[in-house]
């Protein structure tokens, strides 16, 4: 039995999104679950040599930014659990820049 740890309940979304692994760097991704803390987030469709332990997802083709921080993740199965940070409605994501 998998007991809940999450302070918040999760939403079921299968929401395609992008994942900004640099300025010149996207991969597909899709969005399992969220609530307003974090997200799980499925690779199957995408390979990745290695997650970057921070990256950036985008859900509206780079118009928005949720910052990630990986705090799980199953190589073998291709999801990760990620932490959002904050979101940024700049048109280049926080990945890649000096500050």
């Amino acid at each position: 039995m998998l007991i809940e740890r999450r302070r918040l309940a999760r939403t079921i979304v299968a929401q395609p999104a992008k994942l900004v692994e640099d300025t010149d760097v996207m991969h597909d991704c899709i969005v399992d679950n969220l609530n307003t803390l974090g997200a799980c987030i499925d690779f199957n469709s995408t390979r990745l040599e290695k997650l970057p332990p921070r990256f950036d997802v985008t859900f509206d083709h780079c118009h928005t930014y949720w910052h990630c921080d990986v705090i799980w993740q199953n190589p073998d199965a291709r999801r990760a659990g990620v932490t959002w940070k904050t979101t940024s409605s700049s048109v280049e994501p926080s990945i890649g820049r000096n500050g």
